[in-house]
């Protein structure tokens, strides 16, 4: 598509999405975060930030409060204590309305994969740009297009997610995902089930901006597949509620 997603969207209608925000600041910043509802230790807190152009992946049990941070970043649920930031806006105090036109510039896949059950693949991908942007439906079908042969579902873009294998269906949540070309991404257990080279090109893709630089990429999970580290920039493992970082 000619403009980019991301030209199309900052000289038109979601323009106003991008007026939230500090020029310059960190795409994500966790800040005093309590994951483990435990005030009476302020030592044991979630402090990270992800830059611009770094994948970041956060692991831990179900119980260490990773399965929370996603939702944190998209402002769905607030934590008990702390702060997230998300280009220097404070997602938990915007009001409701401009917390929905922000998040237009934040990728999602959220645990499993959030596909709606009675449309195809290809529509699933395109609800993003048809309900979210002002592109014109001829951009709208080039986009989709340009997804489909990117993400390699152009032989099962016409199968509704029931019909489609796991990796499949991973690969149009993930397409969905980055089809506004974001500058941040927040993926929820985008690996599992998957094999090692479909979540390395996966990762891969989510990275990569249409114009070939990298976007900001948060990952959280329970683990993390060897084949993918060599595209993490920071491994975060939580550790009784606080992040300890690891080698990638």
């Amino acid at each position: 598509m000619k403009p980019s997603a991301r030209a199309r969207a900052k000289s038109g209608w979601l323009a106003q999405a991008y007026a939230y925000g500090r020029e310059g600041a960190p795409p994500l910043v966790y800040a005093g975060i309590d994951l483990r509802d435990r005030p009476d230790h302020p030592d044991r807190r979630f402090d990270l930030s992800v830059l611009a152009g770094t994948t970041v992946v956060a692991i831990g049990d179900e119980d260490s409060g990773v399965g929370d941070l996603g939702s944190y970043a998209l402002g769905l649920r607030q934590p008990i204590a702390g702060r997230v930031e998300v280009f220097g806006a404070p997602v938990g105090a915007l009001p409701y309305y401009d917390l929905l036109m922000f998040r237009r510039r934040i990728g999602y896949h959220p645990v499993g994969d959030g596909l709606l059950q009675n449309l195809p693949l290809r529509d699933n991908v395109a609800l993003p740009l048809r309900f979210a942007s002002d592109h014109r439906l001829a951009e709208v079908d080039g986009r989709v297009g340009e997804l489909m042969e990117s993400f390699r579902l152009r032989a099962v873009a016409g199968l509704r997610p029931a019909q489609a294998n796991e990796e499949d269906r991973r690969r149009a949540a993930i397409a969905r995902a980055v089809a506004l070309d974001p500058d941040l991404v927040v993926l929820e257990a985008p690996f599992d089930g998957l094999t090692g080279r479909a979540a390395q090109d996966l990762l891969d893709k989510a990275s990569r901006r249409d114009d070939g630089s990298r976007r900001a990429v948060f990952v959280t999970a329970q683990d993390l597949v060897p084949s993918v580290r060599r595209l993490v920039d920071r491994v975060i493992k939580l550790v009784d509620g606080a992040a300890v970082e690891e080698t990638p």
